[in-house]
């Protein structure tokens, strides 16, 4: 199996977790404060990966010089894009802040540009443009909620998850040639929690009405969203790189609403159809793209390979 194919695989992994993690999050956040949920979910996942580390024998040890990029990462890129993108969801409806969000792919190419120098082609263009657009008719955004000045913190605050993520990918890229993806989402994790649990005490939260229902959903941020989600999106930039693998992100609505569906009986409307329709084009013009490279023997394969993993 080729490293595209690999990558594909290992980014659909945290894009099936990370959008039923949208309906796990609204479902607990009538009971626990925002970085509550993120301190509880973080916590247990670093004793999950410590846990899989040791029975795996991986090296714990990174360079002093390295914990700059892992406290960015983690810090920045985990604990205040979650502070951001709640804070804001609070201030504004879902529908401007999944477009801002998706927004993620550009921002994230312009860094690479102007940091690691990346050559854009015209396909990277046409992808992201078209992911937009497919966002746009998901999410049925209402353009007039823009303009209304009372809302303007929220938007700042998703603006500063956009650029949190952004981070978090321009963060976690030198640290492929050095370290295995358990040890670099690990040490992610634990970077992020004291970013969580300096602002916990000073959320209110109801404990004693969170049910087993609660109790579930948090597991599944803890396994699954972010043990697993995270181990393989790292994974993933690796193999794809940190643009490609952001495009991805905008299956996350797909996936919301067709888990929304099933689970409180949402249906989606023809819009929102079609713009799933422009949102897996985007994908697939760039996946097309790349396989006509590697037949064509042009495909340059990125230099950052992993030890370990």
């Amino acid at each position: 199996m080729s490293r595209k194919s690999k990558g594909f695989l290992s980014v659909m992994i945290p894009v099936i977790a990370w959008g039923i993690s949208f309906v796990s999050t609204e479902y607990l956040l009538d009971y626990l404060g925002a970085m509550t949920i993120g301190a509880i979910r973080f916590i247990f996942a670093t004793i999950i990966l410590y846990g899989v580390m040791k029975f795996t024998k991986t090296p714990l040890k990174i360079d002093k010089k390295d914990r700059l990029l892992f406290v960015l990462a983690g810090g920045i890129g985990i604990s205040i894009y979650f502070f951001f993108e709640n804070t804001g969801i609070k201030y504004i409806s879902a529908s401007p802040s999944a477009l801002i969000i998706a927004a993620i792919p550009m921002f994230t190419l312009l860094f690479e540009m102007i940091i690691f120098k990346r050559v854009v082609k015209w396909v990277d263009m046409l992808a992201i443009l078209a992911s937009i657009i497919g966002v746009v008719l998901i999410v049925d955004i209402k353009f007039s909620e823009f303009f209304k000045a009372e809302e303007s913190f929220g938007y700042l605050m998703m603006l500063g998850a956009v650029l949190s993520w952004v981070i978090y990918s321009m963060a976690s890229r030198p640290l492929f040639n050095k370290y295995s993806y358990l040890t670099i989402v690990f040490y992610q994790f634990l970077y992020s929690l004291p970013f969580f649990m300096v602002v916990v005490p000073f959320e209110h939260n109801n404990w004693n009405l969170l049910g087993t229902e609660g109790i579930v959903h948090l597991v599944f941020l803890s396994v699954f969203a972010s043990t697993l989600g995270f181990y393989y999106y790292a994974k993933a930039m690796d193999l794809l790189g940190v643009t490609e693998s952001s495009v991805f992100i905008n299956f996350l609505p797909i996936v919301t609403i067709i888990f929304s569906y099933f689970y409180m009986g949402q249906t989606a409307s023809t819009k929102q159809l079609i713009g799933g329709v422009f949102v897996m084009l985007s994908v697939t013009v760039t996946t097309l793209y790349d396989k006509k490279l590697e037949n064509e023997g042009e495909k340059t394969v990125d230099p950052a390979n992993y030890r370990g993993n």
